[in-house]
């Protein structure tokens, strides 16, 4: 198996073990086990079960899963002459701080602020890469069993006496994205199963509707730090299915929704008080425009905004930084890609209908019919709901 194979099936592989050994990391654990690693001597040689090389790739495997990483050119040469000279164990410590330092810059909630943060810093998909073929390059023997090395008991035992998980939410781990990428493997869309997506905390609802919006919020933010470096798709948040037993109740939800996410909106933008039914508007938060796909269990099997099967409403966020620029949608490609995800949908009786629904988002909720007029979500906003006064009485 080569390299990539290795370093993609491994990241998958890892991540599904760690769940299932109760050995996950968070970033701080992660940032534990990184400078942990950074003090040890990698110059000497080592057995191919050695358990610092082990928590090496568990590390970097691990990290790759919940950062959603690819494979990338770092891998193709590495374990050539030429590999070896440009990946030398001596740049194990360097880039191990490096990898804490940007696991550290994500590290919980980013305050929110007006815009999102920005860094010199490298990003997981670069470090994660290069240290996995620095293991490549120098310790042929281990790589050449390097998923059986990860997982095994002593490696697991050891993340969980001296690097233990500590967050309650790790967004890939959460119970919101795990169904999600469930709904994801049945999606029609034929672009949804190579896009990277976290899952926000799920809706308390003991707390109330605006204490989940604010949570929402740190989540969104978070998520938009990473994905700006990391190449994020989307963020999936999970509300109970009560919000969406009806066409009408998922589009006061939507309304609802947004309206508490704009008065919380770190830049202060006041989109919503433009919105009507006209193209080119965009809803903004954070200095920056996103999409909003909704799914709930008003709509039926047949439908392609029914929540395939799990009894929740579902809101996905998509900024716009990374919407816009993936492949199908640039370079004029954008109509014929849609083209193709509505054939996609129609050749298994999951017809949807845009005519009528021109402006963007007309499209964040879908009629049940799938010709049937846009659900004017809009409409349903606090401020556009005027309660009349009673007349006075008569004197």
């Amino acid at each position: 198996m080569n390299i990539m194979k290795q370093f993609v099936l491994g990241r998958r592989l890892v991540g599904g073990w760690a769940l299932e050994q109760g050995a996950t990391l968070d970033d701080a654990a992660a940032i534990r086990l990184a400078e942990s690693l950074a003090e040890r001597d990698w110059l000497s040689p080592r057995a191919a079960d050695d358990l610092d090389l082990s928590l090496l790739s568990f590390l970097v495997l691990e990290t790759a899963h919940r950062y959603y990483v690819q494979a990338d050119k770092a891998l193709k040469t590495c374990q050539s002459e030429e590999g070896r000279t440009l990946y030398p164990a001596a740049m194990l410590p360097e880039r191990l701080a490096d990898l804490a330092a940007t696991l550290r810059f994500y590290n919980g909630a980013p305050a929110m602020a007006p815009s999102l943060p920005a860094n010199g810093l490298a990003s997981l998909q670069s470090l994660t890469n290069t240290l996995f073929a620095v293991i490549a390059a120098q310790f042929p023997e281990h790589m050449a069993e390097v998923h059986a090395q990860v997982m095994r008991a002593e490696v697991a035992e050891a993340v969980r006496a001296g690097f233990a998980r500590t967050a309650a939410h790790v967004p890939v781990y959460s119970p919101t994205h795990l169904e999600f990428m469930g709904a994801v493997d049945k999606t029609r869309c034929i672009f949804a199963p190579s896009g990277k997506y976290w899952g926000a905390r799920d809706y308390d609802p003991a707390r109330g509707f605006d204490a989940n919006v604010r949570q929402f919020g740190e989540d969104l933010f978070r998520f938009m730090t990473v994905a700006r470096k990391e190449k994020f798709k989307g963020l999936a948040f999970r509300l109970p299915a009560s919000f969406s037993r009806s066409v009408e109740r998922l589009a006061e939800t939507t309304a609802t929704l947004l309206e508490g996410l704009n008065r919380i909106d770190p830049a202060g933008s006041r989109c919503l008080e433009r919105v009507d039914d006209k193209p080119g508007w965009k809803f903004e938060w954070a200095g920056e425009t996103m999409f909003l796909t909704a799914f709930g269990v008003c709509y039926p099997e047949d439908h392609p905004r029914n929540p395939y099967g799990f009894d929740y409403t579902y809101f996905f966020f998509q900024p716009d930084f990374v919407l816009r620029n993936h492949p199908g949608l640039i370079d004029g490609k954008e109509e014929i890609s849609r083209q193709r995800i509505l054939a996609s949908f129609r050749k298994d009786g999951m017809d949807y209908d845009n005519a009528g629904k021109e402006a963007e988002h007309a499209r964040y909720l879908r009629p049940m019919a799938a010709d049937g007029p846009a659900v004017a979500w809009w409409e349903y906003l606090p401020a556009r709901q005027v309660v009349e006064e009673p007349l006075p009485a008569a004197v």
